[in-house]
């Protein structure tokens, strides 16, 4: 076995945690086994080979070095790992699993909690230009 087809092996099979055996699903987010434990490096699953190797891209590509922006990384089940494990959790509900649906959602709601705070209206539907009073 040549050393080069050695070190390959053995980086593709090494992990810093222990290794994950949870199944993901497309648009659940994760975060790698290499890359530091903060919000801005966390993954999204985009989809899965038939061999079991996870299609993913960063969930934050404008706080990742520019060459990695649009990159879909390749990774297996081993090096993904589930954000809560490492204390990433949704602010309103940490309990809750990290999908892409649910931080949007939180997201949308932590905006329209920061927006009522300062007094600034939220989405109504009503339109913002009724004319009914204009005309008196």
């Amino acid at each position: 076995m040549s050393r080069k087809r050695t070190l390959v092996s053995l980086r593709k099979h090494t992990t810093f945690h222990e290794a994950n055996t949870c199944e993901w699903k497309p648009g659940d987010v994760v975060i790698h086994d290499a890359d530091a434990k903060r919000p801005d490096m966390l993954m999204v699953i985009l989809g899965r080979s038939r061999a079991g190797v996870y299609r993913t891209r960063y969930l934050f590509p404008s706080e990742q070095p520019k060459n990695w922006r649009k990159k879909i990384w390749r990774n297996t089940i081993e090096s993904l790992h589930d954000p809560r494990r490492f204390g990433i959790t949704l602010r309103d509900n940490p309990e809750a699993p990290l999908t892409l649906a649910a931080i949007r959602e939180s997201t949308f709601a932590l905006n329209n909690a920061e927006r009522t705070a300062r007094g600034i209206p939220g989405d109504t539907s009503a339109s913002p230009h009724d004319d009914s009073q204009a005309n008196r």
